[in-house]
């Protein structure tokens, strides 16, 4: 088994960091799901804020981090059953977040250090970049306030890959693996999709107030979106994309273009299967029905599955993987994030989950 059964000692401090509601464990927790399902040790813990496909040594991988690095291969049969997490070569400094395009993974890092009173503080933001072989930094700063993150496509389709980095209001530049001085590339634009005004291509102009929080490709166009960071996917031949704004989804094909509430609660991530929407909230993991055309139905369905009983309103799910798009939601691979949301959650329980078709139940990885 791997380190990451044990987490980092900074993981409460860097939780409030970057805004990750961490409470404590009291309360009834998982009494709906102890009646169904055995929970498996979990082996990765921790705040996961996303999860990206990368392909590293002539494989397809899917890749998380916690502060430190894992990966494990989803190439062919190996998606289909559990295996245990590898550790990856993480480089300095707690790394918060990850992206990749077709040739790099892509790390955001903090670096922790001590003041004069003893306390560990942030000292500086960190941008690296892993070339297939080795880590090099391509962006470094003194840790304040202003926003700074990594945004990818993470398409099926490795050649659709794309990697963004945002810094500060509008400041968005597509990543290459070399750059180390980043300029504006978007500023001021009116134009819009039916009535939404917060989906935009890499061809559009972006003003200050559009923050963007998303990315996906649409057959190999790049969009963006001002929604939450990671509610924003296509499908795996990137024939449509959904991305969402509170609890509204939207569905775009480049040329037809719809809106639909289907939740009250605030969507953080999206998964696309054959059949389901994977939606996942600031309270918990939902579905709707998606027809083939990206559209998704209005309000939400119940699962057959223990989705709903272990990813639970106690719960924010801020990241959704779909291995295989082209699967039904039963038939396939799939990884979700949990992170607290209730005084009721169970700190163990904070870390990454999945779905195997082969077992036919959501577990802790």
């Amino acid at each position: 088994k791997n380190s990451s059964k044990i987490l980092n000692p900074i993981f409460l401090l860097l939780g409030m960091i970057f805004a990750v509601p961490l409470v404590s464990c009291d309360g009834v927790i998982f009494h709906t799901i102890r009646d169904e399902v055995k929970l498996s040790d979990a082996e990765v813990s921790g705040v996961i804020q996303n999860i990206v496909r990368y392909n590293y040594a002539e494989k397809e991988q899917v890749f998380i981090t916690n502060g430190e690095i894992l990966y494990r291969s989803i190439d062919g049969t190996d998606a289909d059953s559990k295996t245990d997490w590898n550790s990856f070569s993480t480089p300095s400094g707690y790394v918060y977040s990850l992206a990749a395009d077709e040739s790099n993974l892509y790390a955001m890092a903090v670096t922790i250090e001590e003041d004069d009173d003893g306390y560990n503080v942030p000292e500086y933001r960190n941008l690296w970049c892993f070339d297939g072989s080795s880590w090099s930094l391509i962006w470094s700063e003194a840790y304040t306030s202003t926003y700074a993150f990594i945004i990818c496509t993470n398409s099926v389709e490795k050649t659709h890959r794309k990697a963004y980095f945002r810094y500060a209001s509008a400041a968005i530049v597509e990543l290459d693996g070399t750059s180390t001085t980043f300029t504006k590339k978007y500023v001021d634009s009116s134009d819009s999709y039916a009535s939404v005004d917060n989906l935009k291509t890499s061809t559009d102009e972006i003003t200050s107030y559009m923050a963007v929080g998303s990315c996906a490709s649409l057959d190999g166009t790049v969009y963006f979106s001002t929604s939450s960071v990671n509610a924003m996917t296509s499908n795996k031949d990137d024939t449509f994309i959904c991305f969402a704004s509170g609890g509204t989804v939207y569905s775009f094909d480049g040329t037809n273009f719809s809106e639909v509430s289907v939740t009250s609660d605030s969507i953080m991530s999206l998964g696309v299967t054959s059949d389901y929407l994977l939606v996942g909230t600031d309270e918990g993991i939902q579905h709707t029905t998606l027809a083939s055309t990206g559209i998704p139905s209005s309000g939400t369905a119940d699962f057959s599955t223990n989705a709903d009983s272990t990813l639970s309103s106690y719960y924010e799910v801020p990241a959704i993987l779909v291995v295989d798009p082209s699967k039904s939601e039963t038939g396939g691979t799939i990884y979700a994030s949990a992170n607290s949301s209730s005084s009721s959650a169970s700190f163990g329980n904070i870390g990454l989950w999945s779905y195997y078709a082969s077992e036919d139940e959501w577990n802790r990885e």
